[in-house]
């Protein structure tokens, strides 16, 4: 085998249901990259809708999406996680088939809930199947193998995307939507190859609350969304901040975003190590509240430097956050999967996709407003935000995993 096939299998779990499993995910983020890349310039220019509309239109999706997640997840625990989100996967086809026919914000509106609902339904009973498809020692790994798979997939997605915008025409936009829609297919025929993963129905426990209930679940999932706001950090918060309140060029805005997904791409798998117990899954947490403090403080760092001086200051900045990025997705997955109640893993999960997504919804407003117009002040009043997120997941985890009923908790799920 040559070195870059090596290579490139380090990247990938081993062969068997894991690696197919980490394949759709490739194929599908290739289509979410091809997309989404050019998605703003197809609705403007091809739709005709104005930039105001495709915001609230996005913003009304986002609020409805949540509200399916835990009946996803309970659906998928009664009659098959795979069965729930290959459905998931159909609808996203045939809805996203439907913006080569919208003409309205009204049929925009309608096409963009339907695909953000599917893609809300899709998220707990996807992890559910990786639960039932995975050894509890390899959970955590197998989520790790998948977010690599995620960034290489989006990168490769928004390059091809370059070549239709580079055209500018209807036909190039019109081949970012077909794209996308035939990656779904091919994960919905690689998920029909894939075993159906599921075991044994388990008697529920009844010492067990339903996961809308048991607060502690509910609390860590929304310290987990606190600590995901570090995506808004760098898709909104380093721009503007580049851009309005220091002397580094644009450009470096680009290189930042490539340096983040390298990153991403070569250590993920490296930092959900030791997330393989709640225990552990939460110290991770706390060690992310450090790494985004303090990428959070040296960017404050970087307003009165000149351009060469902040470029650098900034690369270690980026290198803090993605750091702290990584470990925060390591350590959701660890307590999640840790404490999601075997017998209903879609349900839990579902109610943890539910929690973290309201507690990061205000994300993208925060971060302006903070880096907008608190300045220095306000990057460090984010840090101390992740800072107190990620400490308080070390008690509330603790306390979670000795609860009687939280069995799961004492599995190794990495």
């Amino acid at each position: 085998m040559s070195s870059t096939s090596k290579g490139a299998a380090a990247l990938l779990p081993p062969r068997g249901p894991l690696r197919s499993y980490a394949v759709t995910t490739l194929i599908d983020w290739i289509g979410n990259g091809l997309f989404h890349t050019g998605a703003i310039v197809f609705f403007t220019r091809v739709v005709g809708l104005g930039a105001a509309q495709v915001g609230l239109g996005l913003t009304v999706a986002a609020l409805l999406g949540p509200a399916v997640s835990v009946p996803a997840g309970r659906l998928g625990d009664k009659i098959g996680h795979r069965r729930v989100y290959l459905a998931t996967i159909l609808v996203r086809a045939v809805a996203f088939a439907g913006y080569l026919f919208v003409d309205s914000f009204a049929g925009f509106l309608a096409v963009v809930c339907a695909i953000t609902l599917a893609e809300s339904a899709g998220r707990p009973v996807k992890n559910a199947y990786l639960a039932r498809l995975a050894d509890s020692t390899a959970l955590v790994g197998a989520s790790a193998y998948s977010r690599v798979m995620l960034n290489i997939g989006f990168s490769l997605g928004s390059l091809g995307a370059g070549a239709a915008l580079a055209l500018d025409s209807h036909a190039g936009y019109a081949a970012l939507v077909l794209g996308n829609c035939l990656s779904y297919v091919l994960v919905a025929a690689v998920l029909l190859r894939m075993p159906d993963g599921e075991r044994a129905a388990r008697t529920p426990d009844p010492a067990r609350r339903g996961a809308l209930r048991d607060g502690r679940f509910l609390l860590l999932a929304a310290l987990s969304g606190l600590l995901y706001i570090s995506a808004d950090m760098l898709n909104i918060g380093l721009p503007l901040w580049i851009s309005e309140r220091t002397e580094a060029p644009r450009w470096s805005i680009a290189v930042l975003m490539l340096l983040n997904t390298a990153l991403a791409i070569l250590l993920q798998v490296r930092a959900a190590r030791g997330s393989d117990t709640v225990t552990g899954a939460a110290v991770t947490g706390r060690r992310s509240g450090v790494a985004l403090l303090a990428a959070c403080a040296v960017t404050a760092t970087t307003a009165s430097l000149p351009p060469a001086g902040a470029v650098a200051v900034l690369v270690v900045a980026v290198t803090l956050l993605t750091a702290g990025e990584l470990l925060s997705s390591a350590s959701g997955w660890g307590i999640s999967y840790g404490l999601a109640a075997p017998e209903r893993q879609g349900e839990y999960l579902g109610a943890w996709t539910l929690s973290s997504d309201l507690a990061r919804a205000g994300g993208p407003l925060l971060v302006a407003v903070l880096v907008g117009h608190g300045g220095g002040t306000g990057w460090l009043a984010l840090g101390v935000l992740f800072l107190a997120a990620g400490a308080v997941t070390v008690p509330v985890a603790g306390r979670a995993a000795q609860a009687p009923s939280a069995v799961a908790a004492e599995q190794r799920v990495g």
